[in-house]
């Protein structure tokens, strides 16, 4: 009987670094074999700004990770990465025929896509940038758009729209160095908008038209999906952390003390609390004991959602979109559990909203269930999803091979070929 694939990802975050292992079962599932969570240190909003601390980070999510794989060798992670140096935008390439008609064929589709990466990295190599993501959306054939699979159809030109994920070659790096600092080998990287919305969305909401909204600690991730495939993605350099800043300033305490208080009183809501309940504040070395108001304690996280709020909508207008998403918003991350924010964010844009957490998966403990391990969750199912299934992935001598951020152009493509002879 063969041996099921192991799948493995890590979520170096601005919070905590997040490593989970699973195994692909006979029906498709993922059974999680081992997690390893670790606080983060040296993380800024995505981006690496003490080598050594996400070293020592990274190594301790490992080591408690695969302390449950057993026997099994997992040397190779995807990385889902961070940080508003990651940017979107949605690319056409055309094939002509030379005036004859030609039958749409894999090779088509494959020199479409390898013909949009030649020209997409010219222009990046100047930039210092790497292509992440090249997403085939839908082909035009003879100018008749919207289709999805034109394998099999005759046309005198064949035009590619596809959505691009790009970021600055310097943090890819410094994300792979870590991990290889710990002797892991870089399988691939995944932007995380892309990841989070992998790990909760369906596949009715892809089709009706949904965006995503990941709210990290350091982070806002959104990204938009139509006609089941994204058109839109980004990152916007602020999350979670702020609020617990802004009340901490405010009520002149800790960082921490404000940390535990937003945890366990918060809510972006205070008119909708009780005028008169109240909340204890503790002592510190410079204050004594106080009791406040919860109304007054909630204040600050109220005026900072507005903010993100606005942001939010920031983005998806930056989406140019045409036509409505009829599946609403999905909101996931740490932030997205904070009371009220889901029907703040209801009211003020106008639609439906759900807090989206990971479901797809086979003994997944009920504290992984949770909208913050949306990304390497979903960093999971995109590794099946765009991965030749038939390749070995583990084996006890595993070959060498030496990572670049320009390195994983390659993969996209191959992956785009076997799903398409999958559906053949």
């Amino acid at each position: 009987m063969p041996q099921e694939p192991i799948y493995a990802a890590i979520d170096i975050g601005t919070s905590k670094v997040v490593s989970v292992v699973a195994r692909l079962g006979s029906e498709g599932e993922l059974k999680p074999l081992g997690m390893g969570s670790a606080p983060s240190l040296g993380v800024g909003q995505g981006i690496v700004d003490d080598f050594n601390q996400v070293k020592d980070s990274v190594r301790d999510s490992l080591e408690e990770c695969l302390r449950y794989v057993g026997r099994n060798p997992v040397e190779e992670f995807l990385v889902v990465v961070n940080g508003d140096h990651l940017v979107s935008e949605n690319s056409t390439e055309m094939l002509g025929s030379g005036g004859d008609s030609l039958t749409v064929t894999e090779q088509h589709l494959r020199s479409l896509i390898s013909s949009a990466s030649g020209v997409l990295q010219q222009q990046l190599d100047n930039r210092s940038e790497q292509m992440l993501h090249i997403i085939p959306m839908r082909y035009r054939l003879d100018g008749v758009a919207g289709v999805r699979d034109p394998t099999g159809l005759h046309t005198n030109e064949l035009e590619l729209e596809a959505h691009v994920v790009r970021g600055m070659s310097v943090p890819l790096g410094n994300i792979a160095r870590a991990l290889q600092a710990c002797k892991i080998r870089v399988e691939g990287m995944v932007s995380h908008p892309l990841a989070s919305a992998e790990g909760v969305l369906t596949a009715d909401e892809r089709e009706m038209g949904v965006a995503i909204v990941d709210i990290g600690a350091g982070t806002i991730k959104t990204s938009a999906y139509r006609e089941g495939t994204p058109f839109y993605s980004s990152v916007v350099p602020m999350g979670g952390n702020q609020l617990t800043r802004d009340m901490a300033v405010a009520l002149r305490m800790p960082y921490q003390i404000a940390e535990e208080l937003k945890l366990n009183h918060g809510h972006v809501l205070p008119d909708d609390l009780d005028p008169y309940e109240e909340v204890l504040i503790p002592a510190t070395q410079v204050q004594p004991k106080r009791v406040v108001r919860r109304r007054e304690l909630c204040e600050p996280l109220y005026l900072r959602s507005l903010q993100m709020l606005k942001l939010i909508n920031e983005e998806l207008s930056k989406a140019a979109m045409d036509s409505p998403l009829h599946g609403g918003i999905v909101l996931t991350g740490g932030a997205a559990r904070m009371p009220g924010f889901a029907e703040m964010t209801a009211r003020g844009l106008r639609t439906q909203v759900r807090v989206g957490a990971p479901l797809w998966y086979a003994g997944l403990p009920d504290s992984m269930r949770q909208p913050e391990y949306a990304g390497v969750l979903g960093a999971l199912q995109w590794s099946v999803k765009h991965r030749n299934r038939s390749e070995p992935r583990f084996t006890r001598e595993p070959r060498e091979r030496n990572w670049s951020p320009g390195s994983l152009l390659r993969r996209p493509f191959a992956r785009v070929a076997s799903r398409q002879s999958e559906r053949d």
